[in-house]
């Protein structure tokens, strides 16, 4: 078997790139700024946090028989609730 031959390689041949490519990825607005995430994502840690601690303190309080609970504890949840609510809403723009 006789190898293949090649011709020879024109300039002409050669296409130049397009300065935009049909294959170049279309975005919406530009994504937001890393330091913008950064600082959503710092607020949704300290708001999922605060959340975690009031659902132990009320776990606590309910698996305690002589425990009475906060009269205050469930506007503290509540809160809580919203705040991480609108910090995780606030991680899809």
């Amino acid at each position: 078997m006789r190898p293949r031959r090649r011709g020879a390689t024109s300039g002409s041949r050669l296409r130049a790139v397009p300065a935009r490519s049909r294959v170049t990825v279309r975005r919406g607005p530009a994504a937001p700024r890393l330091a913008t995430l950064a600082a959503a994502l710092r607020q949704s840690r300290d708001a999922i946090g605060k959340l975690e601690g009031e659902l132990e303190a009320l776990l606590a309080t309910l698996r305690d028989p002589a425990a009475r609970a906060d009269a205050a504890a469930a506007d503290r949840l509540h809160s809580a609730v919203v705040a991480a609510g609108t910090a995780l809403a606030g991680l899809r723009r």
